[in-house]
């Protein structure tokens, strides 16, 4: 009887609250997909719109975290702050296990002033004074997915493709052998996926893959590496290895192929090696050999990842200059000092805040400015940004 007069009290908050948050703000959440494959991309987009036009409104919303699935915002956004405030997010959802499961969220309202806005930008750069707001946290309804599980013997979820990187098929006896396996695709980041190469003729090293994530609004593009190496006394083969993969927008399954690949090991003879006078002792050829092994396939990785990191900083260079140019457009269209505020406010960055004073005593104090100076002298700080 307790427990149920228990839940019954919790459920009519849980109504209270909900029908005093609608008094502020409408919303909508949607899936793309309420039936998706296991590990496949789900998108969710939530959407909040101000109705109360007497307070200023914020959102702070989220998904909350879950070993049913995983997800990564792709896109937070929010607009208009004066007292029309509209904030829109997107996420990319995987689920984790087949089965019914709950997306639940996070959601603060956080309600000012417009004398709270106005306090909070009147310090200096190195004086800048917190917002105050009240939080009130706002319980929303869970999402509900009903996955469907995967086919038999499945190891990648999305659109891959399969390709090596190999300089070579004739070595020394011992010498390394490397090679690079590339999938790159969309789907869920295959990450652990296992090469299975035996042979026992063979000694075979594999270091940790290298993965490259890049998400977009509707799906999450990788670029998986893995080096492995090889070394043997006499010539092997390796057999073709095969990878089952499912595309959940096509339904079908689809093999990726490693194919078949000879090589030829050719014997030193005693005059090349090092020493000459005795074999060393098994034990310690053994440690020997794995030491160069390691030498050598460590060489190739850092290699590789000094590429990728130079890529990655010639990309985070290109991105700048392309935010750069989205703000110089911005700034340059501007129509009123409200609306130049609005800008500089939501760009969270401090190098504006002489203009965002100038421009706060002008919407709130009535103080006379020169609009046009402010965006010239803007336009002018971009390029050292």
């Amino acid at each position: 009887m307790k427990r149920n007069l228990g839940n019954i009290v919790v459920f009519l908050l849980f109504i209270f609250v909900s029908l005093a948050s609608a008094e502020d703000f409408e919303y909508k959440i949607e899936l793309d997909n309420k039936q998706p494959y296991l590990k496949e991309v789900v998108v969710l987009t939530a959407e909040f719109h101000q109705i109360n036009k007497d307070i200023v409104l914020m959102f702070d919303f989220d998904l909350k975290k879950s070993k049913d699935y995983d997800f990564k915002r792709v896109k937070a956004s929010e607009t208009d702050l004066n007292h029309n405030t509209k904030a829109s997010y997107r996420y990319l959802v995987n689920p984790l296990k087949s089965g019914n499961i709950e997306i639940a969220f996070k959601l603060a309202k956080k309600v000012t002033t417009d004398e709270n806005v106005a306090y909070s930008f009147s310090g200096d750069r190195d004086n800048v004074k917190g917002l105050v707001t009240t939080d009130t946290e706002v319980q929303l309804p869970s999402l509900k997915l009903s996955v469907k599980p995967l086919p038999n013997g499945v190891s990648l979820v999305g659109d891959f493709t399969l390709n090596y990187e190999l300089k070579k098929q004739t070595y020394k006896a011992y010498e390394p052998i490397p090679i690079l396996l590339h999938i790159e695709g969309n789907g869920y980041p295959p990450e652990f996926v296992k090469f299975p190469f035996f042979n026992d003729d063979i000694k075979i090293f594999a270091d940790k893959p290298v993965v490259k994530i890049n998400s977009t609004q509707l799906t999450t593009k990788s670029k998986t590496t893995y080096p492995i190496a090889f070394s043997s006394a006499k010539s092997f083969q390796l057999k073709e290895v095969e990878i089952k993969v499912f595309n959940p927008k096509t339904k079908e399954s689809y093999i990726l192929r490693v194919p078949k690949l000879d090589f030829d090991v050719q014997k030193v003879s005693s005059s090349e090696l090092i020493d000459k006078v005795d074999i060393p002792k098994s034990s310690s050829n053994y440690l020997t050999e794995m030491k160069e092994y390691l030498r050598i396939i460590f060489s190739y990785i850092i290699v590789f990842l000094a590429g990728g990191i130079s890529g990655y900083f010639l990309r985070q260079k290109r991105r700048k200059n392309i935010k750069s140019q989205t703000m110089k457009q911005k700034i340059e269209n501007s129509k009123d000092e409200r609306e130049l505020l609005q800008l500089l406010l939501s760009s969270e960055n401090s190098t504006y805040n002489k203009a965002i004073k100038e421009l706060e005593s002008a919407v709130y104090g009535g103080s006379r400015i020169s609009f046009k100076d402010i965006k010239t002298e803007l336009l002018l700080k971009i390029r050292f940004i």
